[in-house]
């Protein structure tokens, strides 16, 4: 993780978490919407918003320290990178920071009721 953490971000430290969003030209989804005759106003097919990297390791080690599941913790994490590929980031100051802890907790409680 933390070779990772160097290589993308520049960072030479371990994380929990890594989030990086994927950069694409819309171009071939225009040609498979006219292909399809898919109006502007219709549904779009889903795509892929980027690539969420989880250290196990942290995330055992974690959800010991907080006391609850590694699956609590997985999905913790998981609900954390997807946040920040929707473009929440926690390192902008106080304020983006509250905002994304609000909505992770939001997205944790559906995701505790399913």
């Amino acid at each position: 993780m933390r070779d990772i953490n160097l290589l993308r971000r520049g960072k030479d430290q371990t994380t929990d978490v890594l989030s990086f969003p994927l950069e694409f030209d819309s171009a071939p989804m225009q040609n498979v919407l006219v292909r399809r005759n898919v109006l502007p106003s219709e549904s779009l097919p889903p795509i892929a918003l980027g690539e969420i990297v989880i250290s196990v390791d942290t995330l055992e080690r974690q959800a010991l320290q907080i006391g609850h599941s590694f699956k609590d913790e997985f999905y913790r994490l998981l609900v954390h990178g997807f946040l920040h590929l929707l473009g929440y980031d926690h390192e902008r100051g106080e304020e983006e920071e509250r905002i994304m802890k609000s909505k992770e907790d939001e997205c944790l409680e559906i995701l505790t009721d399913l």
